[in-house]
């Protein structure tokens, strides 16, 4: 359900950006009647199509934000199968939004990086972080006793690098200066590298993310710095690199503005096929002590666009306002929408949740020893351990379902990973160290095997349990498995729905929008613009916007299907087919099959009366072949000649598709042909200059792809190569190093020499052979024409389609060739489209 309504969600948004380009992008400097109320409008419009076709078209999101110090990194690490794979920021203040790709592999195998994907900022991207930066710096500044800045003095970087370092020397404020380094080392990347790299992505390999995106750690004893000793200022690029080098990478960090990673994961590690496709977006700052201002600007966006999210909470510090915080957030970004609706809850780190504050571990073993005789309640082990309590209670304040909430161990399911396989490597090797140094894991495995006890007996008093079923999930493997379970159920129950949901908005909006359109349009009416076109304007214009709709779809599946004849065969299934019936039929193989005895070919000196009788000399070859070269002139020819029907066969399927296509159109080149003279040609140049003139010529030659098939056969003639049939033929050949070929085990040469006995399944396989090289290599070439076929198609239509496009847009020429005639009064054909535009309805 939720499927078929995105997809008619994205038609309408598609529909009306075609429509849109239609139209000059600033209709104001077109005429001076035209209000300036119009273009922003239009760009309104065009910013809501683009939204509808990219929430439509988008796999639904998940955000993963958690506490500080929560373990959400090695958390995701867990998920995907090996812990320290995603690329970690040194510095805790700083780090990059980042989206995981889950790419389904076959076999237990080690998970691994695919491509890594930097998207920078767009100047626009910049300008708004800016201004949340300056914000917040505002906010700092206020609180530290000092005036705040004035945003409309501040409109060039060198008026926000003077700003800081005033700032700065005014004040030792420790917030403060935090947020005024952020702004200068952001101001400065902007300075060295925005211009040429601004709005645009990169891709790199998994070594050079490591290295880049591990930022050094800036001084903390800022309080005690000068200005000057803050990052300089570095060299400013000239243009766009062509890669992206680890330096620079750092050194442009802070205009990143995502990371996108494909992770191969092995379907026995998370099994994801049948699920909607989904992808996990990894927040930065959120909850952090110091977060960076930039951190929380990219996050918040981001987070404005996420179906699913899961929060992580600390469970070794359960209690925490920082969970709030974050809460409030995110419920800004989301005014009027019921969060808790989204929200899946982790509790990482649980097996090091402080026990040691209710007397250790001792009431958690007297629960599980009391229960072995007496039925266990949860109200029982919640006043017996008051910090669970303490952490259920915090996350069940996040979610509206107890069944969201999972009890987290990375660690340990990560280790379960690794005693799954020996091959299969759940981290990298100083990871796996760590995780078999002595004693390492001892405690978590130990509270994971009690808690496994606890849940057993609260089931046993009560199956639906839910904080039973929680331990239960923790102690099978960390609770990893039971969240992947979530995260793809949440996803197809509710994050598929709220993507519906999340694009019926950005749907309302473009409605929205065209209402104001139109609104706008009634305005200009009202002061005297005329309402109506004729009938024959009317129909031209449909009959470009036809041929430019038809082209266009052709275009986009231009290459997906083979060449075909008139049966819809691919020509190269039919040339082969004719190459093998050849082959088959070619004398050499009746005579040596009918020499053939049990077997074994032998050969008789004497023709007797035979010879006397059909011995003609040599006007018909009936020489049984002895060896390869005997071959040669029947391969050379039967490859010429079907090198030959080949060449017809693409012709006759060029014509076949160009006169198909032409049927299509039909409507609209009858229509043309008779209503327009290629006579007048020469009057529109007059009248209206070379590129009418050019425009005019186009419509004429492009609403009849007949008219094409000469020049697109000729060009490919002129590029033919013939086979050579001495290079292909696949058996041994006399030559210059060779003065014979093969010579067969039938061969007089051969007698007295040891033969196989089998020499009609030899023949078999010589017949094999000789239709296989040639099949290869003719249907190669059928291949390589049906490209270059493909590629003269793509070429014409790349000079029709921006025609048609470009004369849409010649109000005076079309309302000429409509009528005869130019009139300065009349509507233009862009005025008419918009009309049409604002009653568009999804």
């Amino acid at each position: 359900m939720e499927t078929e309504q995105l997809e008619r969600y994205k038609k309408y948004g598609e529909f009306i950006l075609q429509k849109l380009d239609s139209v000059p992008e600033y209709p104001s400097k077109q005429e001076d009647w035209v209000p300036a109320s119009l273009d922003e409008s239009l760009f309104r419009l065009r910013e809501a199509a683009e939204k509808t076709v990219e929430l439509a078209t988008s796999p639904v999101k998940i955000g993963v934000m958690g506490e500080f110090s929560s373990g959400k990194t090695l958390l995701l690490g867990s998920l995907i199968g090996y812990a320290d794979a995603l690329p970690v920021s040194e510095n805790p203040t700083t780090g990059n939004v980042t989206a995981i790709h889950i790419i389904p592999q076959d076999g237990f195998a080690t998970t691994q990086l695919g491509n890594f994907t930097v998207e920078y900022l767009s100047h626009e991207g910049v300008n708004d972080c800016l201004r949340f930066m300056i914000g917040e710096a505002n906010r700092r500044t206020v609180a530290a006793g000092l005036l705040p800045a004035l945003v409309t003095k501040l409109k060039e970087p060198k008026d926000i690098i003077n700003w800081c370092e005033e700032t700065w020397k005014n004040s030792n404020n420790l917030e403060l200066r935090y947020i005024l380094r952020e702004l200068v080392i952001f101001v400065r990347a902007y300075q060295a590298y925005g211009e040429v790299m601004c709005g645009g992505s990169y891709q790199i390999d998994a070594t050079t993310a490591r290295e880049g995106l591990k930022l050094v750690e800036q001084p903390m004893a800022i309080q005690t710095i000068s200005f000057d000793d803050l990052p300089p200022a570095h060299i400013k690029l000239p243009s766009p690199p062509q890669r992206l080098p680890a330096k620079l990478l750092q050194n442009s960090f802070p205009l990143i503005r995502r990371v996108d990673i494909d992770v191969n994961i092995s379907r026995e590690i998370w099994d994801v096929n049948g699920a909607s496709e989904f992808i996990l977006l990894d927040f930065p700052g959120l909850g952090a002590a110091n977060s960076g201002a930039r951190d929380t600007f990219l996050s918040l966006r981001e987070l404005a666009e996420v179906q699913t999210i899961l929060v992580l909470l600390n469970g070794k510090s359960p209690g925490s306002d920082r969970a709030n915080k974050i809460f409030t957030m995110m419920q800004q970004q989301r005014p009027g929408q019921d969060l808790k609706d989204l929200i899946l809850v982790g509790v990482g780190r649980f097996d090091q949740l402080p026990l040691d504050s209710e007397g250790g571990e001792r009431e958690l073993d007297q629960l599980i020893q009391d229960s072995i005789d007496n039925p266990l309640r949860e109200s029982q082990v919640f006043q017996k351990l008051k910090v669970l309590q303490t952490t259920i209670d915090a996350a069940n304040a996040f979610t509206s379902q107890k069944d969201r909430i999972v009890l987290l161990s990375p660690l340990l399911g990560l280790a379960d990973l690794a005693k799954r396989s020996t091959s299969v490597k759940a981290g990298s090797p100083e990871f796996l160290a760590n995780l078999d140094y002595p004693d390492y894991l001892d405690r978590s495995k130990r509270l994971q095997d009690k808690w496994g006890q606890l849940s057993e007996n609260l089931l046993a008093t009560d199956a639906r349990n839910y904080l039973g079923r929680q331990l239960g999930y923790f102690a099978q493997d960390g609770g990893i498995s039971k969240l992947r379970e979530l995260i793809q159920k949440h996803v197809a129950t509710h994050g598929l729905k709220q993507l519906h949901e999340d694009t019926k908005r950005a749907a309302d909006n473009v409605r929205l929008q065209q209402d104001n359109l139109k609104n706008i349009l009634d305005e200009m009416h009202e002061q005297g613009m005329p309402t109506a076109d004729s009938p024959a304007l009317i129909e031209l214009r449909a009959a470009i916007e036809n041929l430019d709709k038809t082209y266009r779809n052709f275009q986009k599946d231009l290459g997906k299907e083979p060449l075909k004849d008139r049966r819809g065969i691919g020509v190269s299934d039919v040339v082969k087919d004719e190459l093998t019936y050849r082959i088959l039929n070619w004398n050499q193989w009746t005579l040596l099959f009918n020499k053939a005895n049990n077997g074994t070919i032998s050969l008789t000196e004497s023709k007797g009366a035979a010879g006397k009788l059909f011995d003609r000399g040599n006007r018909v070859n009936t020489a049984i072949p002895t060896k390869s070269d005997d071959f040669y002139p029947a391969f050379a020819k039967t490859v010429q000649e079907v090198e030959e029907f080949a060449r017809d066969r693409i012709r006759q399927a060029i014509g076949d598709l160009l006169s198909k296509l032409s049927n299509i159109v039909a409507k609209e080149r009858d229509y043309l042909q008779a209503n327009l003279n290629p006579e007048i040609e020469a009057e529109i140049e007059a009248r209206f200059g070379i590129e009418e003139a050019e425009l005019f010529y186009k419509l004429l030659l492009g609403c009849d792809p007949n008219k094409w098939q000469e020049a697109i056969i000729s060009e490919i003639e002129s590029r033919e190569k013939n086979i050579a049939a001495e290079v292909i033929f696949p058996l041994a050949h006399q030559d210059e190093k060779h003065n014979v070929g093969q010579i067969f085990d039938w061969a007089p040469e051969r007698n007295g020499l040891t033969k196989s006995n089998n020499h009609q399944l030899f023949v078999l396989r010589l017949r094999d052979e000789i239709t296989a090289s040639a099949s290869l290599h003719l249907v190669q070439y059928v291949s390589e024409v049906n490209q270059q076929v493909n590629g003269e198609l793509a070429g014409v239509l790349d000079q029709i389609i921006p025609s048609l496009q470009n004369l849409s847009k010649k109000e005076e020429l079309l309302r000429y060739l409509a009528a005869g005639e130019s009139s300065q009064l009349a509507i233009p054909t862009w005025l008419q489209i918009l009309a049409d535009v604002s009653e568009i309805d999804y």
